[in-house]
């Protein structure tokens, strides 16, 4: 691997779209610690629901990605943009399949024209593991090819080169493309593994497992996720790289992450995961399921110095103490 010199970009004042979501709230919140200047862009729904998690000093910006004129005072007086922003989650995108190509692909143009308009340096684009598909072999680098088998991953695959194609007219409009690999962290849907299990545990309902449990993965946890984006906005060495995030250091079954989580929450004894082997309560049915995914991130070390920090176990009890703390913020607004 070709070892890069590590040059800091000039940037002060960063546009975050999705930025009320859980990996936008902690790059906000990675920003904020470097001193750097943050406007948190979302819909306003979700900023209300996640206002207490806002990080102090954070502009907000209610906005959509298909309302050009939010996107354009959002991004006023901004050096770039860090773009999070999208429509997820597989049933749901396949259930809607034009709303997930207008969000996930037009407003990626929205967002890279009003770039362009405001003259700002760089875009740092998140896309998806997903784009792999169900790669012939592990660990994947970003040099194995790319099978999206949902029209998320393709949405996702259009915005990767909406934004190589504007960096290609526009030179001066750098981009970085980070493919984010299974993160997870306090506030995140339950539509994702780890918060469904988690909030069926916390419950004392037993983990619904899809299929026999024997795909394997790896997590990463949202603050690294956070550190590594926000490492691709300030070095130029990143600068027109598409780069794999994850952690390859947590490899585990999904059998056994959910005996892990019951174990964390001290009720192992009183319940056991379920298998849902025919994919009938699924977000996504047996032919779309991934049997084996998980990254090299050879490249992030080179070129982002890239080490995650948080364990597996120790990020899954950060996530059951944000549960806790997110039921206390639901009941408080109940009261309103």
């Amino acid at each position: 691997m070709v070892s890069y010199q590590k040059k800091p970009e000039n940037i002060r004042r960063v546009l975050v779209t999705g930025g009320a979501g859980c990996i936008g709230i902690a790059v906000c919140k990675e920003l904020r610690k470097r001193g750097l200047e943050v406007h948190l862009f979302d819909l306003p729904e979700q900023i209300m629901r996640m206002r207490k998690a806002i990080p102090d000093g954070a502009k907000i910006c209610y906005g959509s990605l298909l309302d050009i004129s939010s996107i354009r005072e959002g991004m006023d007086q901004c050096d770039a943009v860090l773009h999070l922003a999208a429509y997820l989650g597989v049933r749901r995108t396949e259930m809607n399949k034009l709303r997930c190509l207008e969000i996930n692909v037009e407003g990626t143009k929205n967002i890279l024209e009003c770039a362009v308009q405001h003259q700002l340096k760089k875009i740092v684009f998140a896309s998806s593991s997903e784009v792999y598909g169900d790669p012939e072999k592990n660990p994947i680098d970003e040099t194995t090819p790319v099978h999206g088998k949902t029209v998320y991953a393709i949405s996702k695959l259009m915005g990767e080169e909406l934004c190589k194609a504007y960096s290609q007219r526009y030179p001066n409009l750098q981009f970085v493309i980070l493919r984010y690999f299974n993160a997870y962290g306090p506030y995140q849907a339950a539509q994702f593994v780890i918060p469904k299990f988690i909030q069926q545990v916390l419950k004392d309902e037993a983990p619904t497992v899809n299929g026999d449990g024997m795909q394997r993965r790896s997590y990463c946890y949202v603050s690294d996720t956070a550190w590594a984006t926000v490492e691709a906005l300030l070095l130029s060495n990143a600068n027109g790289q598409v780069i794999n995030v994850g952690n390859d250091e947590s490899l585990i079954e999904l059998k056994e992450l959910a005996h892990r989580i019951i174990s964390i929450t001290g009720k192992e004894g009183k319940i056991k995961p379920v298998f849902d082997v025919d994919f009938k309560n699924a977000d996504r049915d047996r032919t779309r399921e991934i049997v084996e995914r998980y990254c090299d991130t050879r490249k992030a070390r080179t070129l982002l110095n890239f080490h995650p920090k948080v364990s597996l176990e120790e990020g899954i009890r950060k996530v059951i103490e944000s549960e806790t703390l997110f039921e206390q913020w639901a009941t408080t607004e109940l009261a309103y």
